[in-house]
């Protein structure tokens, strides 16, 4: 069992610990508290937000283990203790950082039409802004379990505009984010979409590094699982 071999546990959520949002996640839960009882530390790396993690998982801790959820791809932090979650840390964004945002994604979504590829701003999510690269009705809302078809899809999408892959594309974005004067973008993509942004998970995983070396968890004792 894990708890018999780890100290701490980091793992993704969506297509990780569930399959997907509507997955009940009764047995995660359950497993999760146990361990906590038996003082091991667990921080769920999402690109969610708080309240889709945690309105799924619904776990109430007793300790002495940690439940962390890192959620907004890398700008929040909450610990969940007995009455819920409590925010920990958040990135804020400078009024600056905004507008460089917005422009970056207006930026992105401009030079990808001109190269003949229709792309749509679907949200203003906490420090980032999401761009939805096959804004069609058949993938309007893709399940984790099908991203190798996604992937297809996509792959003959951009094809179809002469864009090579999808590391183009993020590559695009990153040009169109530092010409809106992001110094250090942070770009990531699904599949269906390219986000920019100014945190990734590789800050989420950073936190849980950190946290669990003040305490002298490291190496062998911590448990990596995911992404999808």
């Amino acid at each position: 069992a894990p708890d018999e071999a780890f100290e701490a546990l980091i793992f993704d959520w969506d297509g990780t610990a569930v399959p997907d949002r509507q997955a009940d996640a009764a047995s995660v839960r359950e497993r999760v508290e146990v361990f906590c009882t038996q003082a091991v530390h667990v921080f769920i790396v999402s690109g969610t937000h708080v309240e889709n993690i945690d309105g799924q998982l619904k776990a109430r801790p007793q300790g002495p283990g940690r439940l962390y959820l890192c959620s907004n791809r890398g700008s929040e932090v909450f610990e969940v203790t007995g009455e819920g979650p409590v925010l920990m840390h958040r990135r804020t964004a400078t009024t600056d950082e905004n507008r460089s945002l917005d422009r970056a994604a207006e930026l992105a979504v401009e030079h990808l039409g001109m190269l003949g590829l229709e792309t749509r701003l679907v949200s203003s999510r906490l420090n980032r802004r999401k761009i939805d690269l096959i804004p069609t009705p058949a993938w309007a809302d893709p399940k984790k379990a099908d991203i190798a078809l996604l992937a297809e899809a996509m792959r003959a999408r951009l094809a179809s505009a002469g864009i090579a892959d999808l590391a183009a594309v993020v590559a695009l974005a990153s040009d169109a984010a530092r010409s809106a004067g992001l110094s250090n973008p942070r770009i990531t993509s699904d599949v269906k979409h390219v986000e920019i942004g100014l945190t990734d998970k590789s800050d989420s995983a950073r936190f849980a590094a950190s946290w669990l070396a003040e305490r002298g968890i490291t190496g062998a004792l911590v448990m990596i699982g995911g992404d999808e």
